[in-house]
């Protein structure tokens, strides 16, 4: 590659403007007679960078791929119709050249450089000191939870800590330490200076504010501490976490506080978000992806379901972590598919191409199937016996008689096509098909309970893309679970506990009364399924192979092998072969 095209590639790489020549390819094109420092000069100009800065966390949020980065490679989740992505799930061909983590990376340093733009134009803009100053922490926070990502993904990466507004040949490779450092100090100065809201969490969450910063700053003191063997940053984790906690209780239901009628949205518990408004949003079409992930196959639109990405079903493992009676089961899971009228083995969920699917219905009706026709029914493993499923269809007969029971259990039934169902209830006259392997069933369409956790039931489109539910970033409960941790790993056992039983209250389940990083991970897999950073917290806690070989199924037994040193993702080829300051020796080991 010549030394004009790895300026260019670097340049891409930080999200910068390509242009034709190698001297002018920083600039953008100009269509007006307004230099950008003209622009970026006002008021709304400088907040433009802010909202730029903010914006730009979609691109990894609400990318098609987000289930991909944080949880694939995981003891949670599980291929559907469609196969998790093979490299990062089981290791399967992982390369330096795998286009996803180099995705990740991209975006990363493109929203880092949009953060930085807020630093180099301060010095030209006519607002108050104030406002400066505030808008440049906004983007220091944001550019702090890139670099938090980039470093518990990729261990040590390039430092880039300015605005490129001149040709740049290269950044070297920074060592973790230093990146944690530089996160660190970053929101120190941004908690120190206190120019953000105390807290924004109740106004929507899509801001940075006080709270949001110690948050972020507790979470990377956790990382740090495990991966820089540091003991006494296990101690700053959990004082940060608990400012952050500062003697709260979580007292909002789990089921109000993920409501799909978007009324939780809003609550204190949502520290940061990536904000989505429907009736401020000019292209009513630019939702996120959410409520179609976690989900098998349901059947096409046409049959009036759930549009989903058939993957990412939840493990029997993943289930049973779910005690009997945790309110939080049926909050995350759908559990009866509601039709309009009752299936047929010929149509199916369908009637003249006519969908009888009524998916959303569940919420218009209150949240309950009562008085609903119900065609498929998901009993949990703790009630999908032939007693509880009877007495389930007792509560509403008429509604129920015809009601398709796929038991959420080891051995479950098959619906795919609906006359394999017909045929084994002859082997299962009370209903209940106890038959094939779940983990087996989970490669067929309708085998396992769709993930409701973000469904958005004022637009109840079908469409990928129609959710305007926020994207919870961080959150309360998680700052319970990295007190937990933190005081776990520091020694205090006592005050573990009762970070941890904090969580299990509004679960409604018993507290527990010993504690450990296996009982923590359990407990962070109910409350945080699918808004979770599994892989991060298993690379980080060192469970990364463990939970591989135990419970994910491609991976069962032979983990160690698979997995060997790649514990961290590869730093994408491309980027080494167009930075001059990196080379082949700067690649994470495995790759």
């Amino acid at each position: 590659m010549n030394t004009c095209k790895k300026i260019v590639y670097t340049a891409c790489l930080l999200g910068t403007v390509v242009l034709a020549g190698c001297d002018d390819f920083l600039t953008p094109e100009n269509k007006s007679s307004v230099t950008d420092i003209e622009y970026f000069a006002t008021a709304s100009g400088f907040q433009s960078l802010v909202n730029d800065a903010y914006s730009g966390l979609k691109t990894i949020y609400n990318n098609s791929n987000v289930c991909v980065y944080f949880n694939a490679g995981t003891d949670l989740y599980h291929d559907g119709r469609n196969d998790i992505n093979a490299a990062l799930h089981r290791w399967q061909n992982f390369t330096p050249e795998n286009s996803i983590v180099k995705e990740f990376y991209t975006d990363c340093y493109k929203g880092i450089r949009s953060c930085l733009a807020i630093q180099y134009y301060a010095s030209v803009a006519n607002v108050s000191d104030d406002v400066k100053q505030k808008a440049i922490d906004e983007g220091r926070f944001v550019e702090a939870l890139y670099y938090y990502l980039l470093v518990n993904n990729y261990g040590g990466v390039p430092l880039v800590t300015e605005y490129a507004s001149t040709v740049v040949e290269g950044y070297p490779r920074a060592t973790a330490e230093q990146v944690y450092n530089y996160i660190i100090n970053e929101l120190q100065g941004v908690i120190s200076n206190n120019k953000l809201a105390a807290s924004i969490a109740t106004k929507g969450g899509g801001e940075a504010s006080i709270e949001s910063a110690k948050a972020l700053l507790a979470k990377t003191y956790l990382s740090a501490a495990w991966d820089l063997n540091k003991v006494e940053y296990f101690r700053e984790a959990a004082k940060y976490a608990d400012e952050v906690i500062n003697g709260r209780s979580l007292t909002t239901e789990f089921a109000d506080l993920w409501a799909a009628d978007r009324s939780g949205d809003d609550n204190a518990e949502f520290l940061f978000d990536v904000e989505y408004d429907f009736d401020s949003t000019h292209d009513q079409n630019s939702g996120n992806r959410w409520q179609s992930f976690y989900n098998g196959f349901y059947g096409g639109q046409e049959e009036g379901m759930k549009g989903v990405t058939s993957n990412f079903g939840p493990l029997m493992h993943t289930l049973k972590y779910f005690e009997p009676g945790d309110k939080r089961y049926d909050a995350t899971f759908m559990k009866t598919m509601l039709v309009k009228k009752a299936w047929t083995i010929e149509g199916g969920f369908k009637e003249d191409g006519l969908p009888l699917g009524d998916y959303f219905s569940f919420y218009t009706n209150g949240k309950t199937a009562m008085g609903k026709m119900v065609g498929v029914y998901y009993p949990a493993y703790w009630e999908c016996d032939a007693a509880s499923v009877a007495a389930w269809r007792a509560e509403d007969p008429e509604n129920r008689t015809n009601t398709f029971v796929i038991p959420q259990n080891d051995l479950t039934a098959e619906m795919e096509p609906m006359s394999n169902y017909v045929k084994d209830l002859a082997e299962f006259p009370s209903g209940v098909i106890a038959k094939y392997d779940f983990t087996d069933a989970q490669k067929k369409g309708w085998a396992v309970h769709p993930c409701r956790k973000f469904d958005d039931s004022e637009t109840a489109q079908y469409a990928a893309g129609k959710s305007f539910r926020d994207i919870h970033v961080i959150t309360l409960p998680e700052l319970f679970f990295v007190a937990a941790e933190a005081y776990l790993q520091s020694g205090d056992i006592s005050t573990a506990l009762a970070r941890l039983n904090t969580v299990r209250k509004r679960a409604g389940v018993p507290e527990v009364t010993t504690i450990d990083l296996d009982i923590i991970l359990k407990e962070s897999a109910c409350e945080m399924f699918g808004n979770g950073y599994r892989r991060m917290d298993l690379r980080r806690t060192g469970k990364l192979v463990e939970y591989n070989d135990l419970y994910n199924p491609k991976l069962k037994g032979s983990a160690a092998v698979a997995i060997g040193e790649k514990l961290l993702w590869p730093i994408p080829q491309a980027v080494i072969d167009a930075n001059d300051l990196l080379s082949t020796e700067d690649q994470n080991p495995g790759y």
